[in-house]
């Protein structure tokens, strides 16, 4: 189980994350959705350790520190030039790496990337990036997964075939934590979605709850996004 326990991160004068507490049950997979700035990125970075809380814990079945259990795919990478995707395959499996590791050879057919393993990072297009970053997020067959826009930047066809990859993840029990701006990546994928609104958790239902009451993750998004205008609207012309 993944447990938050009252997190606060505060930025100078700006508090990010306030007081947020979450239970995560194993094998669940939550869909963490938002408007730009309302703080998802930023939960994701100290869940899984990248950045310190203000206050409050992350317990990780029930430990603290055990990003060892943790695989995580960002939207982002940089690499300095002249790294390729071998190199870091070598690095993420330490020493045991071998050329004849099946599952590594097999999870690079699946994410399409044996074209270019040899080619210098800084030089690929976003979608191979996004494979790449992908990919290396679940090489060391982590419990907990976190993916960050995932599918962004990916043709229809790599789309459905992450999703059905990480369905079936999710059916051997791993627990996956999805950051998205794409509903029906959240509604195919996640049992629950969790809305945060300026770092307060603001929507928490399952995702049958969703569908049943506002009939699909993209209504109640244009729902929410709509009061937040009308709100927005209210506010200025006070």
């Amino acid at each position: 189980m993944l447990e938050i326990k009252n997190l606060t991160k505060t930025i100078g004068k700006n508090k990010i994350i306030k007081n947020i507490n979450i239970k995560i049950k194993k094998g669940e997979c939550v869909g963490i959705l938002g408007s730009n700035g309302a703080g998802k990125t930023t939960l994701m970075e100290l869940i899984v350790g990248q950045i310190k809380p203000t206050s409050g814990e992350i317990l990780i079945d029930g430990e603290k520190n055990t990003y060892k259990k943790v695989g995580i795919q960002f939207q982002e990478g940089s690499w300095p030039m002249g790294v390729n995707s071998k190199i870091l395959i070598k690095f993420f499996k330490s020493n045991w790496f071998k050329e004849t590791d099946e599952i590594t050879k097999e999870l690079i057919k699946i994410f399409e990337i044996e074209e270019i393993l040899k080619k210098d990072l800084n030089n690929l297009s976003g979608g191979q990036k996004q494979r790449i970053n992908t990919f290396l997020a679940v090489i060391n067959n982590p419990e907990y997964i976190f993916l960050d826009e995932m599918v962004t930047g990916l043709d229809l066809k790599m789309q459905l075939k992450l999703l059905a990859f990480f369905k079936k993840l999710k059916s051997e029990g791993k627990t996956i934590i999805v950051i998205s701006h794409i509903p029906e990546e959240v509604e195919e994928l996640c049992d629950r979605v969790i809305i945060l609104k300026k770092g307060e958790i603001y929507i928490d239902k399952t995702t049958s709850e969703i569908i049943k009451t506002n009939g699909s993750v993209r209504k109640l998004l244009i729902d929410y996004y709509d009061s937040e205008d009308k709100e927005y609207a209210k506010k200025i012309q006070r």
